[in-house]
Protein backbone atom coordinates (compact mmCIF):
# COMPACT_ATOMS: atom_id res chain seq x y z
CA UNK A 1 0.00 0.00 0.00
CA UNK A 2 2.94 2.55 1.06
CA UNK A 3 4.13 2.46 -2.62
CA UNK A 4 1.02 3.15 -4.37
CA UNK A 5 1.19 6.69 -5.76
CA UNK A 6 -1.54 8.98 -4.18
CA UNK A 7 -4.02 10.36 -6.79
CA UNK A 8 -3.27 13.90 -6.55
CA UNK A 9 -5.80 16.98 -7.39
CA UNK A 10 -4.69 20.09 -8.04
CA UNK A 11 -4.69 23.03 -5.76
CA UNK A 12 -8.38 24.53 -5.01
CA UNK A 13 -6.98 27.89 -4.55
CA UNK A 14 -4.05 30.25 -5.22
CA UNK A 15 -0.47 30.03 -3.96
CA UNK A 16 -0.46 30.86 -0.42
CA UNK A 17 -3.89 30.65 0.10
CA UNK A 18 -5.30 28.88 3.30
CA UNK A 19 -7.64 26.58 0.55
CA UNK A 20 -3.99 25.44 -0.77
CA UNK A 21 -2.94 25.05 2.58
CA UNK A 22 -5.94 22.73 3.72
CA UNK A 23 -5.52 20.83 0.02
CA UNK A 24 -1.85 20.07 1.45
CA UNK A 25 -2.69 18.81 5.17
CA UNK A 26 -5.79 16.60 3.56
CA UNK A 27 -2.59 14.81 1.28
CA UNK A 28 -0.59 14.70 4.48
CA UNK A 29 -3.46 12.80 6.09
CA UNK A 30 -3.94 10.56 3.55
CA UNK A 31 -0.01 9.89 2.72
CA UNK A 32 0.08 9.15 6.89
CA UNK A 33 -3.06 6.37 6.84
CA UNK A 34 -1.72 4.93 3.85
CA UNK A 35 1.91 4.36 5.22
CA UNK A 36 0.49 3.66 8.52
CA UNK A 37 2.68 6.10 10.05
CA UNK A 38 2.99 10.14 10.53
CA UNK A 39 5.25 11.51 7.87
CA UNK A 40 7.87 13.75 10.15
CA UNK A 41 10.59 16.36 9.66
CA UNK A 42 13.84 16.70 11.99
CA UNK A 43 12.97 19.74 14.59
CA UNK A 44 16.24 22.04 12.74
CA UNK A 45 13.84 22.76 9.78
CA UNK A 46 11.20 24.00 12.32
CA UNK A 47 13.56 26.10 14.22
CA UNK A 48 14.80 27.64 10.82
CA UNK A 49 10.97 28.70 9.90
CA UNK A 50 10.90 30.87 13.48
CA UNK A 51 14.30 31.93 12.67
CA UNK A 52 13.30 33.70 9.55
CA UNK A 53 10.21 35.25 11.37
CA UNK A 54 12.53 36.04 14.46
CA UNK A 55 14.17 38.23 11.86
CA UNK A 56 11.12 40.48 11.71
CA UNK A 57 11.94 41.38 15.56
CA UNK A 58 8.32 40.50 15.79
CA UNK A 59 8.20 37.79 18.97
CA UNK A 60 3.97 37.71 18.10
CA UNK A 61 4.38 36.15 14.84
CA UNK A 62 6.87 33.49 15.73
CA UNK A 63 4.08 33.01 18.51
CA UNK A 64 2.26 32.36 16.42
CA UNK A 65 3.85 30.01 14.21
CA UNK A 66 4.70 27.90 17.38
CA UNK A 67 0.99 28.31 18.17
CA UNK A 68 -0.26 26.58 15.04
CA UNK A 69 1.72 23.55 15.53
CA UNK A 70 0.81 23.17 19.12
CA UNK A 71 4.54 23.24 20.31
CA UNK A 72 5.94 25.19 22.70
CA UNK A 73 9.62 24.50 21.06
CA UNK A 74 11.24 22.48 18.86
CA UNK A 75 14.62 20.25 19.50
CA UNK A 76 16.25 20.41 16.79
CA UNK A 77 17.19 16.54 15.98
CA UNK A 78 13.79 15.04 17.33
CA UNK A 79 11.18 14.54 15.16
CA UNK A 80 7.61 15.87 14.40
CA UNK A 81 4.66 15.88 12.35
CA UNK A 82 5.55 17.36 8.82
CA UNK A 83 1.72 18.66 8.79
CA UNK A 84 2.87 21.18 11.89
CA UNK A 85 6.16 22.26 9.64
CA UNK A 86 3.65 23.05 6.43
CA UNK A 87 0.97 24.75 8.86
CA UNK A 88 4.09 26.68 10.03
CA UNK A 89 5.53 27.29 6.32
CA UNK A 90 2.29 29.15 5.88
CA UNK A 91 1.83 31.43 8.98
CA UNK A 92 5.63 32.27 8.25
CA UNK A 93 4.74 33.02 4.79
CA UNK A 94 1.81 35.01 5.70
CA UNK A 95 3.56 36.70 8.39
CA UNK A 96 6.42 37.70 5.88
CA UNK A 97 4.75 38.72 2.60
CA UNK A 98 4.75 42.06 3.42
CA UNK A 99 8.40 42.11 3.92
CA UNK A 100 9.96 39.42 1.39
CA UNK A 101 7.11 40.95 -1.04
CA UNK A 102 5.30 37.80 -1.64
CA UNK A 103 4.20 34.58 -0.37
CA UNK A 104 6.46 32.36 -2.27
CA UNK A 105 9.59 35.14 -1.72
CA UNK A 106 9.10 34.32 2.05
CA UNK A 107 9.11 30.90 1.55
CA UNK A 108 12.21 31.20 -0.65
CA UNK A 109 13.95 32.84 2.21
CA UNK A 110 12.58 29.73 4.60
CA UNK A 111 14.06 27.08 2.53
CA UNK A 112 17.77 28.43 2.71
CA UNK A 113 17.86 29.82 5.93
CA UNK A 114 16.61 25.63 6.31
CA UNK A 115 19.41 24.43 4.68
CA UNK A 116 22.16 27.06 6.27
CA UNK A 117 20.93 26.01 10.02
CA UNK A 118 21.27 22.34 8.92
CA UNK A 119 25.18 22.57 6.84
CA UNK A 120 26.44 24.37 10.04
CA UNK A 121 25.28 21.55 12.10
CA UNK A 122 27.41 18.83 12.88
CA UNK A 123 25.40 16.18 10.83
CA UNK A 124 25.26 18.42 7.68
CA UNK A 125 29.05 19.15 8.03
CA UNK A 126 29.62 15.43 8.16
CA UNK A 127 27.48 15.68 4.81
CA UNK A 128 29.45 18.32 3.30
CA UNK A 129 32.53 15.81 4.14
CA UNK A 130 31.18 12.97 2.65
CA UNK A 131 29.92 15.39 -0.41
CA UNK A 132 33.31 16.99 -1.06
CA UNK A 133 35.23 16.47 -4.23
CA UNK A 134 32.86 18.85 -6.78
CA UNK A 135 29.57 18.84 -7.62
CA UNK A 136 28.45 15.52 -8.72
CA UNK A 137 29.71 14.20 -5.24
CA UNK A 138 27.40 16.40 -3.46
CA UNK A 139 24.78 15.65 -5.61
CA UNK A 140 25.16 11.57 -4.91
CA UNK A 141 24.93 12.54 -1.16
CA UNK A 142 22.20 14.99 -1.52
CA UNK A 143 19.30 12.31 -1.14
CA UNK A 144 20.67 11.06 2.28
CA UNK A 145 21.07 14.81 3.44
CA UNK A 146 17.32 16.04 2.65
CA UNK A 147 16.01 12.06 4.55
CA UNK A 148 17.97 13.34 7.49
CA UNK A 149 15.56 16.62 8.04
CA UNK A 150 12.66 15.18 6.13
CA UNK A 151 12.03 11.66 6.71
CA UNK A 152 10.03 9.86 3.89
CA UNK A 153 11.40 12.59 1.11
CA UNK A 154 11.50 10.91 -2.20
CA UNK A 155 14.55 12.19 -3.61
CA UNK A 156 16.24 10.67 -6.73
CA UNK A 157 19.01 12.16 -8.98
CA UNK A 158 20.50 11.83 -12.56
CA UNK A 159 23.74 13.39 -14.12
CA UNK A 160 22.61 14.73 -17.67
CA UNK A 161 26.25 15.76 -18.47
CA UNK A 162 29.34 17.29 -17.06
CA UNK A 163 27.90 20.32 -15.13
CA UNK A 164 24.33 19.30 -15.40
CA UNK A 165 21.72 16.97 -13.49
CA UNK A 166 17.90 16.63 -12.57
CA UNK A 167 16.74 16.19 -8.93
CA UNK A 168 13.49 14.55 -9.08
CA UNK A 169 10.89 15.46 -6.39
CA UNK A 170 8.17 13.22 -6.07
CA UNK A 171 5.02 14.03 -3.27
CA UNK A 172 6.63 17.49 -2.15
CA UNK A 173 4.53 18.90 0.48
CA UNK A 174 6.00 22.37 0.63
CA UNK A 175 5.70 24.78 -1.46
CA UNK A 176 8.23 24.45 -4.47
CA UNK A 177 10.48 28.01 -3.48
CA UNK A 178 11.29 26.22 -0.32
CA UNK A 179 13.12 23.47 -1.75
CA UNK A 180 14.36 25.70 -4.88
CA UNK A 181 16.41 27.93 -3.00
CA UNK A 182 17.00 25.19 -0.20
CA UNK A 183 19.22 23.41 -3.08
CA UNK A 184 20.62 26.78 -4.25
CA UNK A 185 22.15 26.79 -0.52
CA UNK A 186 23.07 23.37 -0.34
CA UNK A 187 25.56 23.71 -3.17
CA UNK A 188 26.53 27.05 -1.68
CA UNK A 189 27.52 25.29 1.19
CA UNK A 190 29.37 23.15 -0.81
CA UNK A 191 31.31 25.74 -2.67
CA UNK A 192 29.94 25.29 -6.28
CA UNK A 193 30.14 28.19 -8.00
CA UNK A 194 27.57 29.26 -10.72
CA UNK A 195 24.69 27.19 -9.72
CA UNK A 196 21.45 27.26 -11.23
CA UNK A 197 18.45 25.42 -10.12
CA UNK A 198 15.25 25.36 -12.22
CA UNK A 199 11.71 23.93 -11.44
CA UNK A 200 9.67 22.01 -13.73
CA UNK A 201 6.35 21.20 -12.78
CA UNK A 202 5.16 17.72 -13.58
CA UNK A 203 2.46 16.64 -11.14
CA UNK A 204 0.76 18.94 -8.75
CA UNK A 205 3.04 18.03 -5.82
CA UNK A 206 5.76 16.46 -8.13
CA UNK A 207 8.49 18.60 -9.77
CA UNK A 208 11.79 18.22 -11.37
CA UNK A 209 14.26 20.16 -10.75
CA UNK A 210 17.18 21.63 -13.23
CA UNK A 211 20.71 21.60 -11.70
CA UNK A 212 23.60 23.61 -13.66
CA UNK A 213 26.83 24.50 -12.63
CA UNK A 214 30.39 26.22 -14.45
Amino acid sequence: MENQPLATPPPPGPTGSDEELQWRLAIIEAHNQRAGQVLHGRGVVFNSVLEVVRQLGDERAVERCLTVTGEPRFMDFFNYPFSSLVKMTYAAGWALSEKYGSFDKAVWQMGAQAAASFYSSAAGKAVLVLGSGGPTKMIDTIVNAFQLVAKGAELSTMLTGPKSAILIHKRDFLPRPYMQSGLVSTFAAAKVHGMKVNVRPTGPLDTEYDLSWE
